[in-house]
C-alpha cells in the first residue's frame, strides 16, 4: 500500500501465511526489505536487482508483467583510502540503469521524463518511455517513506517493465 496506494492487490484464496496472502504489484518493497536487512547488518553501500513477475488486476483480469528492478543507496564507490566518501544519487542510478538499456541495440529508443510517482520524491523521480510509450520509472524513494520504513540515507530505485523493451536490436560482428 506505501508504494501502490492506488492499487488494489490481488488476493490468493489460500495463502501460505497472512505476510504472503497478496501478490506483489511491484518489485521494490522486496528491494527495501533487502536494503532495510542489510542496513541493519552494518551493510551501509548497497547496489541490489531483481528480476520477477508483478501482478495487477486490469479489466477484470489479472495480469502478470516481467519486470526488472534495482535499488542504490549509500556511498558511491567502496571504501578506498585515497578518496573521500560521497553519497550516490539519481545520476548513479540513472548511468547504471542507461548501462543495463543499452544491452537491448537500442539505447537511443528511450527517453526519460520528468514525472511523478506516489512513492517517489517529487522533484528527483522520471518516467522511462520507450519509443513514446511507458516502461517504467526512476527516483529517489520519497523521505516520508523512508522514514516509515527506518531506512538510513537516500535510497535511490528504478523498475522496467521488461514486455514493453524485448524488441531490442541483437549486436552483429
Amino acid at each position: 500500500q506505501l508504494i501502490d496506494p492506488g492499487l488494489t492487490a490481488v488476493r490468493l484464496a489460500n495463502p501460505l501465511s497472512t505476510e504472503m496472502s497478496v501478490m506483489r504489484t511491484s518489485l521494490w518493497p522486496g528491494l527495501l526489505q533487502t536494503a532495510l536487512y542489510n542496513q541493519s547488518r552494518q551493510q551501509e553501500r548497497i547496489r541490489i536487482f531483481e528480476s520477477g513477475l508483478r501482478f495487477r488486476r486490469e479489466a477484470g483480469e489479472i495480469s502478470q508483467h516481467p519486470m526488472l528492478a534495482g535499488l542504490i543507496t549509500g556511498s558511491r564507490l567502496p571504501e578506498q583510502w585515497h578518496t573521500r566518501q560521497q553519497a550516490a544519487d539519481f545520476f548513479d542510478l540513472k548511468a547504471d540503469l542507461q548501462a543495463v538499456l543499452g544491452l537491448t541495440g537500442a539505447a537511443q529508443a528511450f527517453d526519460f521524463q520528468s514525472a511523478e510517482h506516489p512513492a517517489l520524491h517529487p522533484g528527483q523521480t522520471a518516467g522511462l518511455a520507450y519509443r513514446g510509450k511507458s516502461v517504467g520509472w526512476i527516483g529517489m524513494l520519497h523521505p516520508e517513506l523512508e522514514q516509515r520504513l527506518d531506512l538510513a540515507g537516500a535510497t535511490y530505485l528504478f523498475e522496467i517493465d521488461l514486455a514493453g523493451i524485448e524488441q531490442g536490436r541483437l549486436p552483429g560482428f
